[in-house]
């Protein structure tokens, strides 16, 4: 029988990181296209409600801390 409705597991680690400084939709966007195109990262959805960024990621290409100053140098803050 075929679900339609399952969900699969992603690839890679999960990371939930806390933001702040985020102003806008526009910041969620710009801080998601980044890391989108940076090797490693595999998908990100930040959310500006939620001031967090869910990034999953492959720890053989590209170290949390390297996300990290990704989001760091568009101006962001990680909140521990």
């Amino acid at each position: 029988m075929f679900n339609l409705f399952k969900k699969t597991k992603p690839a890679g680690e999960t990371a939930t990181l806390k933001l702040s400084g985020l102003h806008c939709s526009s910041c969620s966007i710009n801080i998601d296209g980044e890391l989108e195109e940076t090797t490693g990262v595999l998908s990100s959805h930040t959310s500006y409600a939620k001031q967090e960024s869910v990034v999953n990621y492959d720890p053989a290409k590209i170290s949390l801390s390297e996300i990290y100053k990704t989001i760091e140098k568009l101006g962001y803050k990680i909140v521990s």
